[in-house]
């Protein structure tokens, strides 16, 4: 059965897991800059807990660059190891490569060799995510928040193109939406689909019943293509605790 989880700080892990999702996705930039004394508490906390964390979202900060002049391979290996090392022991498979301020097209810099250079990025990732058994999933942003990759489609051909087995694809449904992607990009995307995150696209708030999004549309999509991965809430909200039961009762009836 599809998991459902929620992006959110591990402080709200135990009421998550009380309401009944199946585990808990963290912001790794965050993760990875945390004192060694704040790292230990969170993991004293995820180790106690009866969920985990499974995934994480925004990999890199925005000071570290992948695309234009700043690139720096050695920057960006020395993150990775300290980043991918504290996810692991989080109990980490997906790591999500959104960060549109990292992978942000400079001004008047070539576009096809901005293309090269998120190629380059995730073939140095492979070996990161491969020593910590975690797959990176690329996630396309809609273009008010990256000037590259803002669709499903182009996730895929990037995926289908560099073949490296730790990374694949993200669908994010808020993203989607605002693009007029249509949810066969889905279908598209195929066995290379690893992560999904989900928002009503009016607000990019939580899901609750009746709020107009085609959650039911999404999951049965999901399942026509054999989907088993996880679906994570990636919104903002008002009420953290009603809202995340509001989104968990629509979203494990579209699941079910």
């Amino acid at each position: 059965m599809i998991r459902l989880g929620v992006c959110t700080d591990v402080a709200n892990i135990n009421e998550i897991a009380e309401i009944g999702f199946d585990y808990l996705e963290y912001n790794l930039a965050k993760l990875a800059g945390l004192t060694e004394e704040e790292y230990q508490e969170v993991c004293a906390v995820v180790d106690n807990a009866p969920i985990k964390v499974e995934a994480c979202n925004c990999m890199l900060p925005g000071d570290i660059k992948v695309v234009g002049e700043e690139v720096n391979a050695q920057i960006i290996h020395d993150y990775l190891d300290r980043a991918f090392s504290r996810a692991r022991r989080l109990g980490v498979k997906i790591v999500v490569f959104g960060s549109g301020g990292s992978r942000r097209v400079p001004d008047g810099f070539d576009t096809a060799v901005a293309w090269r250079q998120i190629g380059n990025y995730l073939r140095m990732a492979q070996r990161h995510a491969m020593e910590n058994d975690i797959t990176v999933v690329i996630e396309p942003l809609r273009a008010v928040e990256c000037n590259i990759m803002n669709y499903v489609s182009e996730a895929t051909l990037m995926a289908s193109l560099i073949q490296m087995p730790n990374i694949a694809v993200l669908a994010d449904t808020y993203h989607m939406a605002m693009g007029s992607e249509p949810l066969s990009a889905l279908t598209m995307a195929g066995n290379l689909l690893k992560h999904v995150h989900i928002a009503n696209a009016i607000g990019r708030k939580y899901p609750k019943a009746g709020d107009g999004e085609r959650y039911q549309d999404i999951f049965e999509t999901l399942k026509e293509i054999g989907y088993e991965g996880r679906v994570s809430v990636e919104a903002g909200c008002s009420d953290f605790s009603n809202d995340a039961r509001a989104a968990y009762e629509v979203l494990n009836a579209a699941r079910a």
